[in-house]
This record gives C-alpha cells, structure tokens and sequence, in this order.
C-alpha cells in the first residue's frame, strides 16, 4: 500500500502546475535552456525591473572578468625613515580585521627604532565616493544590511553590541574595539521586559557613535548589531596604540598620500577574490560587493575606484552580452539602490556567461548559495535535491527576485530570472511563488 501511495505521490508531484502570477503583481520571468541557449519561457524577459540583490551576480562576473578568481588584497604599512613618518596605506580590502592591523603593527614596530617617535598617517586614497549611494534609503543607514562603504573597512563596518543584566547590574560591552567609539546611553536600565533602541553615526563627521535607550530584562542578554563610521580613522588608532604597545612612539597625524618608493614594513593579505564573492554572494553582504565594485574600478582606470567608474564597466559588459535592452541603469553593486534596473534576460546572461567561463567558471557558480544547504538559499527549495538550484536572491520592500542555474530532473540546465514587484508586505509570500514556479521547472522540463 505505502509502495502504491508513493508512486502516486510522484505522479502527482512530476505534474506540478506552473503557478499563477497573482494580477496584482508585475512580473518579468526569462528561462533559457544552458547548452543551447534557446528561449523556453519570455514574460517581459527585457523590460527593466529593480534587481534588489542580484545585481551582485552582476558584480561577480564584472570582477571575476576584471580582476580574476585569484586576486588578494594588499593593504599595507610603509615607512618612511627620513621623515619619521609611518602611513596605513587601504586597498579597498572588505573585511578587514582588527587582528590583522594588530598582527602588521608587531611586524612594523620590530623594524622601527626603539622609543623613537613617529607621525601615523592614513592613506584612503585606492577608493573614492559616498559612504552611502544614491538610491539607498536613509532609513535604512542603522541596520546591519546597510553599512557605510569606506576605502578600509573593519569587517562588515557593523559594530556588536552587547546588553546585558546580571544581578542588578546593567553592562553594555562592544566588539570590534574602536578606539573613537562614543556611546550616549539614555535611561538605560533594567526592568520587566526588554525594549531597547539604537542609533549609530555620526555619518557626517565619520565618527562612531551610538545612541543606546530602553530597558533589558532583569537577568537577560541582548546582542545587538549596527553599522558605525569612520572605520579608516579607527584602524589607523588601532595601529598606533598597538605600535605604542611595543614601544614605537607613534601619533595619529591624519590623512596623507604615502609615496610608492618607500618600504612596506607589514602587509595585510586578504583571502581570495573566489572566496571573498562566496562569502558576499551567499550571505548577500552588501559591503562586500561595493567594496569590490570600487575595487574593478582602480584595477581598470588606474584612478581612485569609484562606484561610477565600476557600474560603467559592469554596464559594458552587459551590453555585451545583450546588445538592444533599454531603460535599464546601474546604480551600485549590491543592488540596495531603488536606482537600479535590469531586464531578467540580462541576468539570465550573466549567469549563462559566468558558469560556461572556462577560465573561472567553477568559482563563479561556487560563490553563490544552494538550495536548502546554505546562505540566503538554506531555506528555499528544501523539496529539491540540494544542489538542483544555485543562484542568487534579492529582495526589497516591494520587489524579490532570484537568478540561477536549474538542473531539472531529466537533467536539463536552465538558466532563469524571476522578477516580481508586488504591493509592500508581500515579500515571503513572493518568496514562496518563486520556489512553486522553480520546482515546477524542475519536475517538468
């Protein structure tokens, strides 16, 4: 009986409708079979929609064609011994740490003369532009997903708060240590329940602060998580007093372009491109891909990055490979600006041209999340073989789309698009329509 209730379950399962696109949402959806690249499904496939976070796929073949699957950071500290002068030279390096600044100042202070005394400079000069882009929500500038984009960063740039009451005691620690970090707690206390606000800044004087009100619950912890500025100034203040730490007298001087023809006593290596765009694409860390957009910029200009000079470069790229779409704009690499527009069929082509790459074409499908296994994907398509659906999410108040390679279950790959844009508060139920309208793909093509 069970063995007979399976195969009818199967049956049922294999003949899966194509669901239907409720009338009050816009729709573009673009499938494309991967081998041959004909057309199999064309629902608006070249009228522009917002992108949200797919833009990143966007920013991953951009980067992974401009710079390659191996490239590594250098951020560095160079000295120059004739005018007792000691420079925190960025890269535009995402996530960067506290520990490898700590980890370069032991290897600079055990060149550097004993108890002598040096001027600290900062040079953010590799990367230029807004720490917050035209067409991100100021609203959004206090959550985590929204940090500020900065030539040296300190992780995500998001600051850890901790809030805790043990035995009457209110305590509040923070991680990572930012030495210019000021918080202004107000009425702070503990009581019934837990309602704690807030705040951080100051974005106009690139400074961290952090307003922190409300009440925790007696005996309770809350970890809180918020973006903080002036991650450059920070990491240049972690330097110095870790050099005073061993004894080089070392003072924080401001901001001054460093001379290529000096020596570079320490340096800071980042992973990998390959495995920096995982983590960006599989946890759509928007940071990351600003970071790294600024990044294709200097490496193909020779000037300052800017996010202007990278969108141009991911926009040719486009162009070439749809040549005739119109209306569309890149307006960042993370695809958190509303600016942003893209027709499904040029995200189809990304991904088309990134899986069959033969020089990174491992790495580029590699970077992005798996059904039901991880990231933004841990979740979604749980029905599915892990591994039937690799792509990329994105999703704002009102638009959720995902981009992918499909392996049906004849073993047919597709490359698809689905962009929906729907009235505010609709977002998991677009959600649960796209993995109806995939694993139908997978059951039937």
């Amino acid at each position: 009986m069970s063995f007979l209730i399976h195969i009818i379950l199967s049956i049922l399962v294999s003949q899966q409708p194509i669901p239907v696109i409720p009338s009050s949402w816009n729709s573009g959806i673009s499938v494309e079979d991967y081998d041959s690249g004909e057309v199999l499904i064309n629902i608006n496939a070249d009228v522009p929609f917002r992108p949200a976070s797919t833009v990143k796929a966007v920013t991953t073949l951009t980067a992974l064609s401009t710079l390659g699957a191996a490239h590594v950071y250098h951020t560095t500290i160079q000295v120059d011994t004739l005018d007792n002068s000691i420079f925190l030279v960025g890269s535009g390096a995402p996530l960067l740490s506290i520990e490898d600044v700590t980890r370069a100042a032991m290897e600079t202070a055990a060149i550097l003369p004993y108890r002598e005394n040096w001027n600290l400079f900062l040079d953010p000069s590799a990367l230029t532009g807004e720490t917050h882009l035209p067409g991100w929500d100021s609203a959004d500038w206090n959550r985590t997903y929204c940090p500020p984009v900065e030539p040296l960063c300190i992780g995500d740039n998001v600051l850890e708060l901790v809030v805790a009451s043990i035995n009457g005691t209110v305590r509040l620690l923070t991680y990572p240590p930012l030495p210019g970090l000021q918080i202004f707690s107000e009425n702070l206390s503990s009581g019934q329940r837990t309602d704690l606000t807030v705040t951080g800044g100051n974005w106009e004087t690139g400074r961290p602060e952090m307003r922190l009100s409300g009440t925790i619950m007696r005996g309770t912890r809350e970890i809180l998580y918020k973006p903080f500025a002036g991650a450059p100034g920070e990491l240049a203040m972690v330097l110095q007093d870790e050099l005073n730490n061993w004894d080089i007298n070392a003072v924080y001087a401001g901001i001054r372009e460093v001379d290529d023809s000096l020596f570079t006593s320490a340096v800071m290596y980042s992973d990998p491109l390959w495995m920096i765009l995982g983590s960006m694409n599989k946890w759509s860390r928007n940071i990351v891909a600003e970071q790294i957009l600024r990044t294709v910029a200097s490496d193909a200009t020779g000037e300052p990055g800017s996010t202007r000079a990278g969108c141009d470069i991911s926009g040719a790229l486009l162009d070439s490979l749809v040549p005739g779409i119109t209306g569309w704009q890149l307006a960042d690499g993370s695809g958190l600006s509303r600016l942003n527009l893209l027709a499904p069929e040029q995200l189809v082509s990304v991904f088309s041209a990134g899986a069959a790459s033969l020089e990174f074409g491992a790495e580029f499908l590699a970077s992005f999340p798996v059904n039901g296994v991880d990231g933004t994907l841990s979740r979604r398509m749980t029905d599915l073989p892990p591994g039937a659906f690799r792509g990329k999410t994105g999703s704002l108040n009102d638009t959720c789309t995902i981009a992918g390679i499909l392996t049906s279950r004849s073993g047919r790959k597709v490359a698809l698009a689905i962009f929906l844009e729907f009235p505010r508060g609709q977002i998991l139920r677009a959600r649960a329509w796209q993995d109806r309208y995939i694993t139908s793909l997978y059951y039937t093509l």
